[in-house]
């Protein structure tokens, strides 16, 4: 049997339904990579931090190294004064502990000695002589960060599928990953269309445009932490455009075709995704405003998916940020099925829907946190680069009113 979809069906009910039928997450090609090669792409395991961090308790001020009681209850009208003990130096591992009423100095990052619990920040104390002198109190703790406090050991720095991103290579590198496994699926796309043409013709024939969904595919897909391959354009030619896709498909763990969305090509397509080993073809079409012409299909045996997207570049992305990404993060098993940030921001102005469908409408968010729809069309290409992302409207809902609160799909 093909598949169980045969008509237009809910982007959820279909992400659900594709990921129980298939069984997801299925195995997926690992590559180790430098951690500087590893940057924007996906970890295929979990990492787990294997000493604590920081190593050692280590000053975040200049100043002096003491007992918190020590020093309690000291004013500038009522100093404190501690005997200097000796100097921690940057980098070494100081042979002295401090002891009641001592004080040693300590820079920036200096490891703490033996029975010092705070440090007094330099601009609060005044050296005179072998004393010094202490005008502000500190409490246990302040000014320093203890042995393990902020990355203990056995903590866990990336999750499996998680991305090596500016907010998490650092952690990998303070704990000494200096390589990791990351998912290496083939993933190859293919625009389709006769009327498509490569982006270095100069000289356009009539009727024809230069291939933007291959590209914006491919940027989209890297942004998000998976690596494609753009195959290039396959025309609309029954047999040439059948023999190009069973080649690109050998060759790849998912191929996503664009375009192809006229009513006899789409059969093709579709009759094409149908023959495909058990299941086939899983989707026919999507409930979704713009991108309906969305055909999704397996060969789970393989483990290969097939997902074709609309011609049109603001319908490809579209679905590409809302279903395509998600389908692939739970095909690897990430704990985040989302990319982006999903919230609810209040609209500068009405946005007319419709019930039905579900929406999606590009959307720019204005410096007072509210967000206003952008007027586009399915076809057009320059809004992408305007938008911070988009408002989706339920399919239940129609016109949402200035002031209101929208759902918000931000790329950030």
């Amino acid at each position: 049997m093909a598949g169980f979809v045969k008509e237009v069906t809910s982007r959820r009910s279909a992400l659900e339904d594709i990921s129980k039928r298939l069984l997801f997450p299925w195995e997926y090609p690992v590559r180790e990579l430098q951690l500087g090669e590893a940057v924007g792409k996906r970890s295929a395991c979990e990492i787990i931090n294997d000493m604590p961090y920081p190593p050692f308790c280590r000053s975040l001020r200049d100043g002096y190294a003491v007992r918190h009681g020590d020093a309690a209850g000291a004013t500038p009208g009522t100093p404190l004064f501690l005997t200097k003990r000796g100097e921690v130096l940057m980098g070494q591992d100081p042979d002295f502990g401090i002891s009641s009423s001592e004080a040693a100095l300590i820079p920036t990052g200096g490891i703490l000695p033996e029975g010092a619990d705070a440090v007094v920040m330099l601009e609060d104390t005044e050296l005179a002589g072998g004393w010094i002198e202490v005008r502000r109190g500190v409490q246990a703790g302040e000014n320093i960060i203890f042995k393990g406090e902020e990355i203990p050991q056995g903590e866990r720095l990336l999750a499996a599928g998680g991305m090596v991103d500016f907010q998490t290579i650092g952690m990998l590198a303070t704990a000494g990953v200096s390589r990791l496994p990351v998912i290496g699926l083939k993933i190859s796309i293919l625009s389709t269309g006769d009327e498509i043409v490569p982006v270095e013709m100069k000289e356009l024939p009539p009727g024809c445009l230069r291939d933007v969904n291959g590209w914006n595919l491919k940027a989209l897909l890297s942004r998000y932490g998976f690596e494609a391959e753009y195959r290039g354009i396959a025309n609309d030619d029954g047999a040439e455009f059948e023999r190009r896709f069973h080649e690109e498909l050998a060759g790849c763990d998912l191929l996503i075709l664009s375009g192809g969305s006229s009513v006899g090509v789409r059969d093709h397509c579709s009759e094409m995704l149908a023959s495909l080993p058990e299941p086939g073809l899983l989707v026919r079409g999507l409930n979704i405003v713009p991108g309906k012409p969305t055909l999704i299909a397996a060969d789970a045996a393989a483990k290969k998916l097939v997902v074709s997207l609309p011609g049109h570049p603001l319908s490809c992305l579209t679905v590409a940020f809302t279903v395509l990404l998600p389908l692939l993060l739970r095909r690897i098993g990430s704990e985040n099925a989302v990319c982006g940030t999903r919230t609810r921001l209040p609209l500068s102005r009405d946005l007319a829907a419709r019930t039905g469908p579900e929406e999606f409408v590009p959307c720019v968010l204005g410096a007072d946190g509210s967000v206003a729809p952008v007027a586009a069309k399915s076809g057009y290409i320059s809004v992408l680069a305007k938008a911070s992302g988009l408002i989706c409207v339920p399919e239940d809902r129609e016109t949402i009113r200035a002031g209101e609160d929208a759902e918000v799909w931000l790329w950030q």
